[in-house]
């Protein structure tokens, strides 16, 4: 049997109220051959009945795992296709994203990586902001400054999975970052697309808002424990980016901004702390794409609708041009 051309590794653990349209997201591009690999936690809502309905469309894999690197990994361990990527079950591809995916790859036998810009949306599929931090692929940049590369919009050929190994699965929040870091180690070559092939579904329950101190107790172990040469890891600027990015979700997870208990006098005071700390956060990060990233929002994004379901019934309007 021949390899298919993307295999697509899904984790997933009782979101069934988002998995049908993630799945929907990948079988609605372009006819690339696909192997779809679902990686279910043993789920207890309706997940088990949505994928029983795709029937041999999906590999769907039932057992309990030891987190989400270790389903992302037997995954990885039985990919076929000479693409491979992960998709979170709460988070979507956006229209034209394989298409545009493949053509890059095609186009560069050397390549051996690609990644692109996301949309973050919320709960009921809402768009609420493209993601600025994507960036221009730069080692340095990733090293000493932020993670740039937003998971959902990133794709590698299976061979470099030979170079780079699997996720650590003792990681819960920086896996892909503490992978990523092996990409560049191992010298693999990347490219950032100038595209949005992705949407980021923000709502409570995701690892990243619901981290904590946990979060970036390992984000500090991460960075310390995998330094590049060069300046210790105080004088890093990506350690304080990162302790500040605790601060502020740590604030607006608890909202801390606009606690209804507090006087209005706290409650303004509050705000404006939090409004300073994302003020000395964006000013350390300092991204590179901020105005091409709005520009293109503006263009590719708003104009079509304020909702992944616009997108998608806009598609066929949409250009593909790589």
């Amino acid at each position: 049997m021949n390899a298919p051309t993307f295999t697509l590794i899904m984790p997933t653990y009782n979101h069934g109220r988002w998995i049908d349209h993630a799945l929907r997201s990948i079988f609605d591009q372009a006819p690339f051959t696909k192997e779809v690999l679902v990686m279910d936690s043993v789920s207890t809502d309706t997940t088990p009945e949505i994928l029983a309905s795709y029937g041999d469309k999906i590999v769907w894999t039932r057992r309990k795992d030891r987190g989400q690197a270790d389903a992302i990994n037997q995954g990885l361990s039985r990919a076929r296709g000479e693409l491979v990527a992960w998709l979170n079950s709460d988070d979507m591809y956006l229209p034209h994203t394989l298409a545009r995916v493949h053509a890059a790859f095609a186009a560069n036998p050397e390549l051996d990586f690609v990644y692109g810009d996301a949309l973050e949306i919320d709960q009921d599929g809402r768009i609420l902001t493209p993601n600025l931090f994507t960036e221009e692929c730069s080692r340095e940049r990733f090293y000493y400054s932020h993670d740039y590369i937003c998971q959902p919009t990133l794709f590698l050929r299976r061979r470099c999975l030979e170079k780079v190994g699997l996720l650590r699965e003792e990681l819960k929040w920086f896996l892909d970052y503490q992978w990523l870091t092996r990409f560049f180690a191992a010298g693999l070559k990347g490219q950032r697309l100038p595209f949005f092939l992705a949407a980021n579904r923000d709502h409570p329950q995701t690892k990243t808002n619901s981290g904590g101190f946990r979060r970036w107790r390992e984000i500090m172990g991460v960075l310390a424990s995998t330094p590049p040469p060069g300046p210790t890891i105080f004088a890093r600027r990506c350690v304080w980016i990162y302790s500040l990015e605790y601060l502020i979700k740590t604030g607006n997870a608890l909202s801390w901004g606009a606690d209804e208990s507090a006087s209005r006098d706290a409650r303004e005071g509050r705000a404006a702390i939090l409004g300073w700390l994302n003020h000395i956060f964006m000013r350390l990060v300092a991204p590179r794409s901020f105005d091409d990233i709005l520009a293109r929002f503006h263009r590719d994004v708003v104009r079509h609708g304020n909702t992944i379901h616009d997108l998608w019934s806009r598609a066929p309007a949409m250009s593909v041009v790589v």
